[in-house]
């Protein structure tokens, strides 16, 4: 397994978005293109089939490596269309899987399942981590029940999240615009969200990465940063 810094998947995020921007052979404008950026750069394309889940499972996506493939759930078409964001920023952790963590050279050469069936070995993100699952043939259907559950490493899911929100809210465009608002207002926070076309909570993450928000858990209170809730405390 890969481990990657945090800057180092930053500094990925901006070649990609480069790529991205010499393939338009324009500015990037926002909200970010998802699936076209999969399409350009990554080589992804996209579809929406039913996922298979288990009970109490929640499964929203699944990566089909073999096939250059995103499968978004068709259980949860319905959910994702009331949320964009959340669909944006699930297509964009398949895309982190695909870039970070998913050898191509070895994509033609599949060593896995060979001998017992003909179908495409793949992972679904699903609220119990990464699920090993076969697609492709009815074969592989009936060999997905006897496939254990292999939860994302923290590592892996700090990456591949990192990753998602890193090409949505791309780091100089977003603290640019963040530095530039008054933070300590819930209203100009979902106007940011809707500006990048992610979730608020996505967007609390990424300012609180960059220390450009804290909120009191106590009050829900919001600051510009840690630092000055911490002074604003002390004078009380």
């Amino acid at each position: 397994m890969k481990f990657y810094r945090n800057e180092q998947i930053e500094q990925i995020a901006e070649q990609r978005l480069s790529e991205f921007q010499q393939k338009l052979g324009r500015p990037l404008s926002f909200p970010i293109d998802i699936e076209l950026f999969g399409d350009l750069v990554l080589g992804l394309s996209m579809l929406w089939e039913e996922i298979e889940e288990m009970p109490g499972e929640e499964v929203l996506a699944g990566l089909r490596a073999s096939d250059r493939l995103i499968v978004m759930n068709e259980r949860r078409k319905d959910e994702m269309e009331r949320k964009p964001g959340r669909r944006r920023l699930t297509q964009g952790h398949e895309m982190g899987h695909w870039d970070l963590f998913v050898d191509i050279s070895k994509l033609d050469h599949p060593e896995l399942f060979d001998a017992a069936a003909s179908g495409v070995c793949a992972y679904r993100s699903a609220t119990g981590g990464q699920v090993q699952i076969l697609l492709s043939s009815e074969q592989g259907r009936d060999i997905l029940r006897q496939i254990n559950a292999r939860a994302d490493s923290p590592d892996e899911a700090r990456s591949v999240n990192r990753y998602a929100a890193s090409i949505l809210m791309p780091r100089s465009v977003f603290v640019e615009k963040a530095r530039r608002m008054d933070r300590t207002q819930w209203r100009n926070l979902y106007d940011l969200a809707a500006q990048f076309g992610v979730t608020i909570s996505a967007l609390r993450v990424r300012l609180e990465q960059f220390n450009l928000l804290y909120v009191d858990q106590a009050t829900n209170r919001l600051y510009p940063s840690r630092e000055e809730a911490h002074g604003q405390g002390r004078l009380f």
